[in-house]
């Protein structure tokens, strides 16, 4: 004879409807897409991203300092574009680039299209010595101008978010203060992280292209306990929204446009959720799993 435990009966039922509850949170939590990222030649600390333009499959750097996404000479030939016009930028040195530009361009990846208003077009690969892979350009932030996006830099990924998903990164992050910096007639989207110092607040780039020690602009380097006339590699040391430390090699820079520039160190240690719609930004340790 089956005889039914009713108190046995009801825990299961209590268990099962929890790990349905839990599996429909997780689905709707779920991000719109995961854009992975890849080492260039085994350097973890140059990423780069697979993305297709009307069709025509390309790599190209991604740089979160990049400001306007940048496509080749050639990838502009190959889409049917005649360069045209004039973008005017400048780098963390003050140096001014002149470039034509290509419009609406629309890069495809992870199964979502990001259109760009206008791509500067130039030859990146003039930075790198004969014989490398090549490289299309660099993407930038600017590519997801309205979004909520996740920079998992240790993980080599972008996850493009979601309402629901986002809420979860913010539950579990640490907000940040950022200012959404449009250069270029409005074209760039760079991001700026305030970061405190005796006499107000620093800003500076968040730039994953930006090497692999923090600058620090000439102009606030003794606000840092730095050395402002030394070339040579210091140690600086601040901490963003009163709780997330950051300790790192710097080096000083004459005529930064900037205050400075937070790279690769803080970025290993910390994924850098974005609302650009909102202009805020939160930040949570890093998860380690480059794929």
């Amino acid at each position: 004879m089956v005889r039914l435990n009713m108190r046995h009966l009801l825990a299961s039922s209590i268990v099962v409807a929890a790990i349905c509850a839990t599996g429909l949170g997780a689905q709707s939590a779920a991000p719109v897409a995961v854009i992975s990222l890849e080492p260039y030649q085994d350097n973890p600390d140059f990423l780069t991203v697979r993305a297709s333009v009307n069709g025509h499959e390309r790599t190209f750097a991604f740089d979160s300092g990049e400001g306007v996404s940048m496509i080749s000479p050639d990838l502009a030939q190959a889409i049917g574009c005649k360069p045209w016009g004039q973008v005017t930028g400048f780098r963390m040195n003050g140096e001014r680039i002149d470039t034509p530009h290509c419009d609406d361009i629309t890069f495809d990846a992870a199964g979502q299209h990001f259109t760009a208003p206008s791509v500067i077009v130039f030859d990146f690969m003039k930075f790198f010595k004969p014989g490398q892979p090549r490289l299309d350009g660099s993407l930038g932030f600017d590519l997801f101008a309205a979004r909520a996006i996740t920079f998992k830099f240790s993980a080599g990924s972008i996850v493009v978010e979601s309402p629901a998903s986002l809420a979860s990164r913010v539950a579990n992050g640490t907000e940040v203060p950022i200012r959404i910096v449009r250069d270029a007639e409005g074209l760039a989207l760079t991001v700026d992280v305030g970061v405190p110092t005796p006499d107000g607040t620093a800003w500076m780039e968040l730039d994953s292209g930006g090497g692999n020690s923090i600058i620090i602009g000439k102009h606030v380097a003794s606000l840092f306990k730095m050395d402002p006339e030394s070339k040579a590699m210091q140690q600086v040391s601040f901490t963003l929204a009163g709780k997330i430390p950051v300790t790192a090699p710097a080096r000083v820079m004459d005529h930064m446009i900037m205050d400075g520039n937070i790279n690769v160190p803080f970025l290993k240690n910390w994924d850098v959720t974005l609302d650009f719609a909102s202009g805020r930004a939160w930040v949570a340790p890093a998860e380690h799993t480059m794929h």
